[in-house]
């Protein structure tokens, strides 16, 4: 499957460098909010303790679809909502 790529500009890259802080951060509670997100960047903590940005690509009941990214590049990778800690 493949996806068209993404341009950010500096600004968004900027923002891409940022970690949020603890009063920024929804907890696991409102993981509904994500639903039916598409094209949408957030910051994801998983109950392993992993945390990143992540580009929603698609999102239904059971799980994310779309990017994680790890250092400059976007990897796609599906994350499963109950895995999700917190998200912001």
């Amino acid at each position: 499957m493949s996806y068209q790529s993404c341009h950010f500009n500096n600004a968004q890259k900027s923002v891409l460098k940022y970690s949020p802080r603890q009063h920024h951060i929804l907890a696991e509670k409102y993981i509904s909010l994500l639903k039916n997100h598409t094209d949408t960047i957030v910051y994801l903590t998983l109950k392993n303790h992993y945390s990143y940005w992540y580009f929603i690509k698609s999102c239904d009941d059971t799980q994310l679809t779309g990017f994680v990214k790890l250092n400059e590049k976007w990897v796609y990778k599906v994350i499963s909502l109950s895995n999700i800690l917190e998200f912001c």
